[in-house]
């Protein structure tokens, strides 16, 4: 399982001012919480910064791994930001995201088999988003070819088929679902990744929804995830779901996380 730490993005209001102020010791106590949290890499966006973006992507990457043993998920709209991030991560990194839009694709392929990094590969081309699980699927085939033949292994391909929100969209969820199982069945050494937090968005009660659908993608046989680890309840989730799903040998991690209180989800423990 491999989970990504999602909150150090600039569109959140408490986050902008840290990127912008390079306010590192906010940013390490940002980064540190979640890797405690259970996620061993962390997404960073730094796109609200516009000109200044590609800037802070590498003064983000280099304060985080300065100070923790963490890899970075680079999260951009603008090649020369993932790129200045590239230059500056030590180990690989993840490049969040690669699709088939012309000069996408384009711009990105090069960044990729330069510097070999894992990638999250979004099933979106220039005909626009793909919402049903056929047209997810077909893109995810584009995908995932053009990716072995420009030399990326199976393994560090992220096949994300694009979870979008519910409320605009009443058959987002059964969608991404389908197209899950169809995409595993094919590429079954690719990982499956979605930003979880998509699903939910302009509705109440949001972590409730993430939960739910987080249990969902699990019984499909997602294995990554871009998400807020800070969620106990949604972490607490995943052990359980894990257990039940044959995910963990004797329920070890499950019982192991009872006795460190890790499930205890009584108001009093949040």
């Amino acid at each position: 399982m491999v989970l990504i730490g999602e909150l150090i993005n600039s569109t959140r209001k408490q986050v902008e001012p840290v990127l912008r102020s390079r306010d590192e010791a906010a940013l390490v106590a940002l980064g540190r919480r979640q890797m405690e949290a259970g996620t061993p890499i962390l997404d960073v966006n730094c796109a609200t910064l516009l000109e200044d973006e590609g800037a802070c992507m590498a003064w983000a990457v280099r304060t985080l791994q300065n100070a923790l043993p963490v890899r970075i998920s680079l999260d951009s709209p603008n090649p020369e930001a993932i790129r200045q991030g590239l230059e500056v991560h030590q180990g690989r990194a993840v490049v969040n995201a690669i699709n088939l839009e012309r000069d996408r694709w384009r711009s990105l392929l090069p960044l990729l088999q330069e510097y070999r990094p894992e990638v999250v590969a979004t099933c979106i081309d220039d005909a626009g988003v793909a919402k049903t699980a056929e047209r997810k699927f077909e893109l995810a085939v584009r995908l995932v070819e053009g990716l072995l033949e420009a030399g990326i292994p199976p393994e560090d391909i992220y096949v994300d088929p694009l979870l979008l929100p519910v409320a605009t969209d009443p058959n987002a969820g059964r969608e991404f679902l389908r197209a899950v199982d169809l995409i595993r069945a094919r590429f079954p050494q690719v990982h499956l990744i979605c930003g979880l937090s998509n699903v939910s968005f302009g509705l109440p009660h949001r972590p409730l929804l993430n939960q739910v659908f987080f249990v969902l993608c699990l019984a499909h046989g997602m294995d990554a995830f871009i998400l807020n680890p800070l969620d106990r309840r949604l972490m607490a989730h995943l052990l359980a779901a894990q257990a039940l799903l044959g995910q963990d040998p004797y329920c070890r991690r499950y019982l192991s996380a009872a006795r460190e209180g890790r499930l205890d989800l009584s108001p009093s423990s949040r």
